[in-house]
């Protein structure tokens, strides 16, 4: 098991859960010299403090008034690091006993029937564990296809079926209780071999999809204050839903609607994905953020947000949604270097590209050189450059034109406007930023690099077609 935990939650509140039930856990390590315990529990992708415990002896004791939240809680040494974990469900007064050669396999848990299914569990999977790791480094030292390395990894499959069915026994013998309950969470899905040896060759990868969340209820929030939740939902995201901003949003709302109607784990789940999506690493993938402002945060009360807290997120939405691909790019009617407003929305090219620049910037000044060469190569498109400079100098602006040789672009300026401020019309909170428009000046790319350009653009008639 990993030493170290995450100081995170060491920076955050005391938590204080639940009904008006009490916790009282016991905890004696035999040589344990510090004064000092901390009582954490996983919370998704994070770790958070739930209780302190001081003593000058080997005996500590977590005491509250309170109920704590079911799920697996870590018990953490004054260095911060993680010594063992067990399960906490309705029966919260027990006793914990270790000693410092090896905190988990040398635990005895007392008045909790819960942690000694945990603990069997756990220090049958740990001898499973060694004897595998034992067969395979001895099959490393095996010719493939010897004898005796055909026997050794029988060996290790027949370790393998035991512990699967130890667990399955465990599961079946122990229904409603938390350890069966996580037990189940760990199973892995079993693709039957008839959808295996399919000629569909997509038919293994949607029924491991449509039946991922067989044994995972995520309506149970004690299994979001454990390290499988967290991983659950990343796998699931990561290797089974499309990179694409709507199929992300459909796999948002499913996932959010099985966790229904749990108020713990919804709440969990609308901030986690902000968090994931709110600085998108992928262009359109704004969208999400202004999926979940309108359809969650807007329409029921999502645990930690305050009424400040909502109205940022709804104005970020609200400049968001102008701006997201597919919507008709917000009109500038800026002044241009003769002193006449312009809007670019008067341009005839088939493609118009919005460039924000300063002349002061280093990257600026680069991606325009990477601009000048894509429109001095001649790319099979009609282009036009509407380029809007975010200096109030507007001497020193033409002079930058000038120096530059962009005479044969649109050369307008953001600081004297009819319209109104480009910051937060187009989202400019640095330079530059690039907006690429089709004949109908929608906006069907943002924030693209100008060496870029003509590949989307390969690209993007190609799908057009």
């Amino acid at each position: 098991m990993k030493k170290l935990v995450s100081l995170l939650f060491f920076v955050l509140p005391f938590i204080v859960f639940g009904q008006s039930n009490p916790h009282k856990i016991k905890v004696v390590i035999d040589g344990y010299a510090d004064s000092t315990l901390y009582l954490a529990y996983y919370y998704g992708n994070k770790v958070k403090l739930a209780d302190t415990a001081v003593s000058h002896s080997k005996t500590f004791v977590f005491n509250g008034k309170q109920e704590l939240k079911g799920g697996i809680y870590i018990v953490v040494s004054q260095q911060k690091s993680k010594l063992f974990e067990f399960v906490l469900n309705k029966k919260q007064s027990f006793t914990l006993k270790t000693d410092t050669v090896n905190y988990s396999l040398d635990l005895t848990p007392s008045g909790s029937p819960e942690n000694k299914l945990f603990y069997s569990y756990l220090k049958h999977n740990e001898m499973v564990y060694k004897k595998i790791k034992l067969l395979s480094d001895s099959l490393k030292k095996q010719g493939s296809g010897d004898d005796e390395a055909i026997a050794l990894r029988e060996e290790i499959k027949m370790l393998n079926e035991e512990g699967k069915a130890f667990k399955l026994k465990m599961i079946a013998k122990n229904q409603g209780t938390f350890v069966a309950a996580l037990l189940t969470a760990m199973r892995e899905v079993e693709i039957p071999d008839s959808i295996i040896n399919s000629s569909d060759s997509t038919a293994a990868f949607y029924y491991y999809k449509n039946h991922f969340w067989d044994y995972f209820p995520l309506n149970d929030d004690r299994l979001l204050r454990t390290p499988l939740f967290d991983k659950r939902i990343k796998e699931y995201f990561k290797n089974l839903v499309s990179l694409e901003a709507d199929s992300v949003i459909t796999a948002i709302d499913y996932v959010i609607g099985m966790a229904e109607p749990n108020e713990d784990v919804v709440s969990y789940l609308v901030w986690y994905f902000t968090s994931e999506y709110q600085n998108p690493k992928y262009m359109g993938f704004d969208k999400i953020l202004v999926h979940l402002v309108d359809n969650y945060f807007s329409k029921r009360e999502i645990e930690y947000t305050t009424p400040s807290v909502l109205a940022s997120l709804q104005k970020r939405a609200d400049v968001l949604r102008k701006l997201l691909i597919g919507k008709e790019a917000p009109n500038l009617i800026v002044i241009d270097t003769a002193g006449s407003y312009k809007s670019f929305l008067s341009m005839p090219n088939e493609y118009t590209i919005l460039l924000f620049w300063d002349y002061d910037c280093s990257i600026c000044k680069r991606e325009i050189k990477a601009l000048k060469k894509v429109m001095v190569e001649h790319p099979p498109y009609d282009i036009g450059i509407f380029a809007i400079n975010t200096n109030s100098n507007l001497k020193r602006w033409k002079q930058t034109i000038n120096e530059r040789h962009l005479e044969s672009w649109t050369n307008v300026n953001g600081t004297r406007s009819v319209t109104s401020d480009f910051h937060d019309l187009y989202d400019v909170n640095g330079t530059p930023v690039l907006y690429l428009l089709d004949k109908d000046k929608r906006i069907i790319a943002k924030k693209l690099k100008a060496d870029k350009i003509v590949l989307f653009l390969d690209h993007y008639t190609q799908t057009k077609k």
